[in-house]
């Protein structure tokens, strides 16, 4: 049985998000106290080389902050709202062969999903599952005990085999 969402989880994504802001705010206030003190080093002999030294601490320390916003802080941020919202929601549970779509879409500020059949007897459900959590799903097919939150997939048990 995989659960996929949990508390302690969604606590580490908080803090992970928290810890971001404070170190893209250290690397901006880093990058501006070299720059002034580059700046107050500045005299007639050494103008041209100061402000090649200025441009480019202040460019990469701005390139650090996007990179860190983009690659750590929004991605952690994104997954600790849908977890937050997922953990408080209802569901239901629903038994059947789950196979996963190869397309993934983004949630307009929030995680990047792909859609997931779970054929059962007599119907064909469609859910959501975080695109990150596919790689721990059993392969296409198999006979799966799935719960779901806001037609999200939060819990897979497999319960059989691969139907041939």
């Amino acid at each position: 049985m995989n659960t996929y969402y949990s508390k302690p989880q969604a606590d580490r994504l908080q803090k992970r998000t928290r810890l971001c802001a404070w170190l893209m705010l250290l690397v901006a206030l880093a990058a501006l106290v070299g720059c002034i003190f580059l700046s107050a080093r500045v005299n007639t002999g050494n103008a041209a080389r100061q402000l090649v030294r200025v441009v480019s601490l202040s460019t990469l320390g701005g390139w650090a902050v996007m990179l860190l916003e983009f690659f750590v802080r929004r991605p952690a941020k994104a997954q600790h709202g849908h977890i937050r919202s997922v953990l408080g929601g209802e569901g239901g549970q629903y038994t059947g062969q789950l196979i996963v779509g190869r397309d993934g879409f983004r949630i307009p500020g929030s995680i990047v999903v792909r859609k997931a059949t779970l054929v059962t007897g007599e119907e064909t459900l469609t859910f959501d599952i975080n695109a990150a959590l596919v790689r721990l799903l059993p392969p296409a097919g198999t006979l799966v005990q799935v719960d779901t939150v806001r037609r999200f997939i939060t819990r897979v048990e497999v319960i059989g085999h691969e139907e041939a």
